[in-house]
């Protein structure tokens, strides 16, 4: 079974491209994995700055790993070209799918003219809803990376690749975006994202079947964050928790560069999204949040909240173990548990 996936399992921005860029580094795949969309971007540092990834996988601080983006992803160009740029990357590192689609200036100007979309729902206005809805409608002028001569250098039929290094016994890391409070089908609708995003949902984007993954990896943050309009159980809106998270925590859309609002960690959501990914392995991140921070959540410090995590979630079905503990916005600020 060599293929693991990571999951958000809050409203986004839990730390995931840094938990994956930690364990391409640190699991040496042979293949990391993406179904991207640009509207969801993953922060890591790259030769020593702060780079946000909308498309590219973040395994791509392992110079022999191969990287992939799934069929099931969308792409700009303009990111897409900007992402390869300021990563310096080799073409023959990166295999866009033939069947990745083409989110296009027509797409964003159709988003941000829906008011009820940028306004209720939230949207950064990158397009995608419009480019899916394309999509399922059958449009045949629907761009696909097989017609653009830009990507020519990078098409690959991934799928093959992934079936043949699975059939080698090679390890894949897929990483997902988003969070499961932005789940299509299983989130907080209509506050919610275009697109399942949970393992189920990232491996049939990328063409993997459930019986060939060996963990999956639900990423957290002792807190929740939304972006846009949305649930949150237990808001927070002290200003001297505000204006940590929103500075030393860096709590601002890597995207969209909003502001996220901040609720506390709400137990019972988890546990669900624990149990509909199958989550075998946890990765606690932001656990270096000030005493205050934690005393206005009901514990004396990060310590008191792990115990009450293992015994509220990691003692009960499916039994998942936490791993992985990040103490700050690099990869070296991960620690195993």
């Amino acid at each position: 079974m060599p293929v693991d996936v990571i999951v958000g399992g809050q409203g986004g921005d839990e730390g995931k491209g840094k938990i994956a860029a930690y364990l391409s580094l640190h699991d040496d795949y042979d293949i990391c994995m993406r179904v991207s969309s640009p509207q969801a971007g993953h922060s890591i540092y790259y030769k020593g700055a702060r780079v946000g990834l909308a498309l590219l996988p973040s395994g791509v601080l392992n110079e022999k790993s191969r990287l992939l983006i799934g069929a099931g992803g969308l792409i700009s160009l303009e990111k897409i070209d900007r992402e390869i740029a300021k990563t310096d990357l080799d073409s023959k590192r990166l295999g866009i799918d033939y069947m990745v689609t083409i989110v296009t200036s027509e797409h964003k100007k159709k988003e941000k003219e829906n008011e009820y979309l940028m306004k209720e729902v939230g949207s950064v206005g990158e397009g995608i809803s419009s480019c899916r809805i394309e999509k399922i409608m059958r449009n045949p002028e629907l761009l696909f990376a097989k017609d653009c001569p830009l990507l020519k250098p990078y098409l690959a039929d991934t799928k093959s690749e992934v079936h043949k290094t699975i059939e080698l016994g090679g390890k894949i890391l897929l990483e997902g975006d988003h969070g499961a409070k932005l789940d299509l089908i299983h989130g907080e609708y209509p506050k919610v994202t275009s697109r399942a995003v949970n393992a189920s949902g990232f491996l049939s984007e990328a063409g993997i079947g459930p019986r060939h993954v060996q963990d999956v990896y639900v990423v957290l943050k002792p807190y929740v964050t939304r972006v846009g309009p949305g649930p949150l159980e237990k808001e927070m809106l002290d200003e001297k928790i505000l204006e940590w998270t929103h500075s030393t925590g860096g709590e601002t859309g890597t995207v969209s560069k909003r502001l996220r609002r901040i609720g506390e960690f709400e137990w019972e959501n988890v546990k669900t999204v624990i149990k509909m990914n199958s989550a075998t392995k946890i990765a606690l991140t932001h656990m270096d949040c000030p005493d205050f921070f934690w005393n206005a959540m009901g514990f004396k410090d990060q310590l008191e909240f792990i115990r009450k995590f293992e015994e509220e979630i990691c003692d009960k079905w499916p039994y998942p173990k936490i791993t992985l503990l990040s103490y700050g916005p690099k990869i070296e600020d991960v620690e195993k548990y």
